[in-house]
């Protein structure tokens, strides 16, 4: 099922977080606000949806695009929600 995938790939994104691999604290700070509206999107009823309707996946291309240190955990992540047709 491709939100097991999703949920799979957003754990190695909140691990990124937990550690503080990322050392610019407003690139952290606007991860993490995406990376908790992705936890809501994962949690509600209609995942795709809400992940649609708050232009998340955009959202973590200019961060893969902008962060080395994030980028192959963010790309895994948004092969992810591909196969969920976001």
């Amino acid at each position: 099922m491709p939100i097991t995938k999703v949920k799979s790939e957003f754990k190695k994104l909140s691990a990124i977080l937990d550690n503080d691999l990322i050392a610019d604290e407003c690139t952290a700070g606007e991860l993490k606000q995406v990376h908790d509206q992705l936890q809501e999107a994962i949690k509600s009823r209609d995942p795709a949806q809400l992940i649609r309707d708050k232009k998340l996946l955009q959202q973590l291309v200019i961060f893969e695009e902008n962060n080395p240190v994030v980028g192959k955990a963010i790309k895994d992540l948004i092969i992810a929600l591909s196969s969920m047709g976001i």
